[in-house]
């Protein structure tokens, strides 16, 4: 089981006012923006958590895991996903009669994804807090670049601005499960861009590595790059 701190299990959501004709304006809950984690990072985190397998065994036992659940759903069948997910091919469209056929102008062929009891008992529990806004910080692209034995590195996304995220936030460089943080880090208010200089001496060239935002007890994680 992966470790989880007190805060670490709670969804956050704002609400939105939306029309509805003849009842004036209700809110919904919209889920707050957070930052999906790819396939490599959740190898990743696996593998922190004491996972036995390595990260590339990770991922390629999930890609062919996809491969068969997409060939099921393909020839009909549902797929019960470790009581997690459950997976079944359906038809959307209206049909006129029985007599009416599959037409790829009017129906279409849909997946339908629902909860497993696995999922939904651990939902039980979960704290909930409405927020007014929330701004996660989100890492879209890595790029390294170097200039005689200078390494730099940057970071393109979205809410990276250090000042708006608080004292906690520090950026670090993750190679072998082992974190070295980084220095002379340059930002812009927009948030955007973040540029910083590799450590020298802890970090060869050519390793593989992970750049990690720290936000408090959060971690906001770049898929895997070569330095």
């Amino acid at each position: 089981m992966l470790n989880e701190t007190k805060n670490s299990n709670k969804i956050r959501y704002r609400l939105v006012e939306t029309p509805i004709q003849k009842e004036g304006k209700v809110c919904y809950a919209a889920r707050a923006v957070v930052q999906p984690m790819s396939l490599a990072q959740i190898a990743q985190q696996m593998v922190r958590e004491g996972s036995k397998y390595a990260e590339h065994e990770i991922v390629g036992i999930a890609e062919q895991m996809m491969d068969v659940i997409i060939h099921q759903l393909r020839s009909g069948k549902s797929v019960n996903f470790g009581s997690v997910m459950r997976f079944r091919p359906s038809i959307k469209g209206r049909f006129e009669s029985k007599e009416d056929a599959f037409d790829l102008k009017a129906h279409q062929l849909r997946v339908a994804v629902s909860a497993g009891s696995r999922l939904r008992d651990a939902l039980e529990g979960v704290a909930v807090e409405c927020v007014d806004e929330v701004k996660m910080p989100e890492i879209r692209a890595v790029t390294v670049d170097t200039l005689g034995k200078m390494r730099w590195v940057e970071v393109i996304g979205k809410y990276l601005y250090q000042k708006n995220l608080g004292d906690g936030a520090s950026w670090w460089v993750r190679v072998a499960n082992k974190q070295h943080p980084v220095a002379e880090v340059v930002q812009k208010p927009t948030g955007r861009t973040v540029t910083f200089l590799l450590p020298q001496t802890t970090i060869p060239a050519g390793a593989e590595a992970t750049i990690v935002l720290k936000v408090g007890k959060n971690e906001f994680c770049s898929d895997p790059i070569t330095l």
